[in-house]
């Protein structure tokens, strides 16, 4: 649910988003395993050091729970798109981790692209607990340093929860 509303929060969450203008011309036909096959193809790089995180909450009953936080970012769209990263987990720090962990995606469709934010309690025993997620489109990113605010799974707000990135794009060469 979270990809869905993360493709409709670049249109004011009305329920529709406009299909790339090369999905839309009748005179040409995309093919989702073969982008590079389109005439105006032109795949990036995109470049996200995550740099910290602030206020992350607790997931675990316990009092004595320090979240051992670690990020997770997926890029979702075609089937070559489709990537997974993870920085380093940072122990005992869900306050104010630190990574300056640099993740880097090539991306050969980016107009159908969406970046989702993952932060887990790493866990060595068993699977990891979810923290927190935010996902939008990367037609909407920005580049620069940016304050991610994060979403619990219902999408309602952690405040003030948030991650502290720099991202960069370029072309793909």
């Amino acid at each position: 649910m979270d990809l869905n509303d993360g493709l409709f929060s670049q249109n004011g969450r009305c329920g529709y988003v406009l299909k790339p203008g090369f999905m839309r011309d009748h005179d040409k036909r995309f093919d989702p395993d073969l982008p590079q096959k389109r005439d105006d193809y032109h795949p990036i790089v995109l470049t996200i050091q995550v740099i910290s995180g602030q206020q992350l909450p607790k997931v675990n009953i316990k009092e004595d729970s320090i979240v051992d936080p670690l990020v997770r970012v997926e890029i979702h769209g075609v089937l070559m798109d489709q990537a997974k990263q993870e920085t380093r987990y940072i122990e005992n720090n869900g306050f104010n981790p630190l990574w300056n962990d640099t993740l880097r995606f090539n991306i050969h469709t980016p107009e159908l692209a969406l970046v989702r934010f993952v932060v887990e309690d790493y866990d060595k025993t068993s699977k990891n607990d979810f923290v927190g997620q935010f996902t939008l489109p990367l037609s909407c990113m920005q580049q620069g340093y940016r304050h991610i605010h994060l979403l619990s799974r219902d999408g309602t707000r952690i405040s003030p929860s948030s991650l502290f990135v720099h991202v960069r794009i370029t072309d793909l060469e």
